[in-house]
């Protein structure tokens, strides 16, 4: 094979190699942002019940943002009945052990004064609607 020939194959062979690593690592970088946006969605809804049981006058949520920090942390911040002084922050942190939002965060005084006195955390309310589910009168 003349030389010029060789030269064109190998270039098409590196071409090829890096076209397959850039292919993978697109491939999996889509994976962690759909994981991420997962993730993400369902701490929404966990973050929502948190808010309808434990605020006696809820009437809606806004998710007006999320961030995630370098040590893996999650925050997810918004606000209730459409009143950006009932705001709060809330943070997950899988690098902790937090496999989901029960309430760590922060929120505004007006929204802390909202609160039942008897708050629940997300994993209670769940258990009490269970049982409610099940024809279970029993409160937790």
């Amino acid at each position: 094979m003349p030389r010029k020939t060789k030269i064109i194959i190998m270039l098409c062979l590196i071409f090829v190699i890096f076209l397959t690593i850039g292919g993978y690592a697109w491939m999996k970088h889509t994976d962690q942002e759909n994981e991420k946006k997962a993730f993400i969605s369902k701490q929404e809804k966990r973050i929502t019940e948190f808010f309808k049981y434990n605020v006696p006058t809820f009437k809606s949520i806004t998710f007006s943002g999320n961030q995630t920090f370098p040590t893996g942390s999650v925050s997810i911040d918004g606000y209730i009945n459409h009143d950006k002084k009932l705001a709060f922050s809330a943070t997950i942190s899988p690098a902790a052990g937090e496999k989901n939002f029960e309430f760590q965060g922060g929120e505004t005084d007006a929204l802390g004064k909202l609160y039942r006195k008897d708050m629940k955390s997300v994993s209670e309310i769940e258990k009490i609607n269970k049982s409610k589910s099940n024809g279970s009168s029993g409160q937790y």
